[in-house]
């Protein structure tokens, strides 16, 4: 649909560059802190050395050098094997090179390290979501909200995206609603974007602009701001007609 915007997750660019930050800040997505606390101690294993060159990989891909970034990544694993956050942050820089399988393949060393590390199968769904495969999203989603994380909205997200994709609005709205719910403190609006076209895709105009309009009180990206307003106005205009 002309005037729709595109759903993806808004890279989170918030990293504290001090040692003992948490490390999954710099990941696309934000997991909340009761999860963040305890990650933070699995971390104690990762080697000061390791650490920091993760944190340039950071740095780096926030300011969108993916090349450099893959390659302070790369050094961090070179210097502990099993370094979850780097795995995946890995992944992440990958596909924004867009390098889909490598991508996909440093999400999966992730799981393959920790079965129960849950940014690996969002690392996963991201990948596909934006390569729009929808059964290898939805498969990635179900993993992810296998594992029970009652912090995490995210898998509940992709689910949402994988089902309105493969014609199927009603399960897709029972996922979005609950994640939703689950973002009290609306973090992550693009929740708000996608349940949107999910009632535009139920031909439900009055609720998709009321979550339109709860898209923009609390937007971050200024292309989806602008995309929701023309999606917005289109939707106000038809609306009108009635």
């Amino acid at each position: 649909m002309e005037g729709k915007p595109s759903v993806n997750v808004v890279r989170n660019s918030t990293f504290n560059t001090n040692p003992k930050a948490d490390e999954e800040m710099c990941f696309p997505w934000k997991l909340g802190a009761v999860r963040s606390t305890a990650v933070s101690v699995a971390n104690l294993k990762v080697p000061s050395n390791a650490r920091v060159e993760y944190e340039k990989a950071c740095d780096a891909s926030n300011k969108n050098k993916f090349e450099d970034a893959e390659q302070h990544a790369r050094s961090a694993i070179g210097k502990f094997q099993d370094y979850l956050a780097a795995w995946v942050m890995l992944g992440v820089i990958l596909e924004e090179q867009h390098k889909a399988k490598e991508a996909r393949d440093a999400c999966s060393h992730a799981a393959a390290i920790d079965a129960t590390y849950l940014p690996a199968y969002l690392c996963a769904a991201e990948v596909s979501a934006r390569n729009r495969e929808w059964e290898q999203v939805l498969n990635a989603a179900d993993l992810a909200l296998g594992l029970k994380s009652e912090v995490d909205p995210y898998g509940y997200y992709y689910r949402a995206k994988a089902y309105l994709h493969m014609n199927n609005p009603v399960e897709a709205k029972k996922s979005a609603l609950q994640a939703v719910e689950i973002d009290v403190n609306h973090s992550e609006p693009s929740f708000y974007l996608l349940l949107a076209q999910i009632y535009e895709r139920e031909g439900d105009s009055v609720n998709a602009i009321a979550q339109l309009q709860q898209f923009l009180k609390h937007a971050t990206d200024r292309q989806q701001e602008d995309a929701a307003k023309r999606f917005l106005a289109k939707l106000e205009s038809q609306q009108s007609t009635k």
